[in-house]
Order: C-alpha cells, then sequence, then structure tokens
C-alpha cells in the first residue's frame, strides 16, 4: 500500500493560493500608493504609473520566491 505525500495536502494548495493572492494585491496597493505620494509630491502623473509597475515587478518576485520555497520547483 502506498504512504500519501505530506506535500498532497489540499489545504496546502489552497494556503498557498490564498497566499499568493494576498501579495500580488498588498504589493499592487503599496506601488499605488507610493506611486501616488511621489506624484503628489514631485508633480506628474508618471509616478503613479511607475510605483503600480514597480509594486507589480515586486509582486511576481515576491511570488516566484514563495512557490520555489512552499511550492517544491
Amino acid at each position: 500500500m502506498k504512504r500519501p505525500n505530506s506535500n498532497d495536502n489540499p489545504w496546502r494548495a489552497v494556503a498557498l493560493t490564498s497566499a499568493i493572492g494576498i501579495d500580488l494585491v498588498v504589493c499592487l496597493a503599496a506601488g499605488y500608493f507610493f506611486g501616488d505620494w511621489l506624484s503628489h509630491t514631485l508633480g506628474g502623473q508618471l509616478w503613479l504609473l511607475g510605483g503600480f509597475l514597480l509594486g507589480l515587478v515586486t509582486g511576481i518576485i515576491s511570488i516566484y520566491f514563495m512557490i520555489k520555497q512552499y511550492g517544491g520547483l
């Protein structure tokens, strides 16, 4: 009889999926508010876009390392 693998827990997959979604939303929101603050401080709308893109890139990198550590890649 085959022993169940401890990595096959469905709740672990649910937790990882939830953490990925929360991480992406937090990074995007932080980038947006940082860009908004820079936009008000320095003027111009380009800072808002830059902050949002910085948050997106940070979120993607963070998700990559999260999956690498907990997803078994």
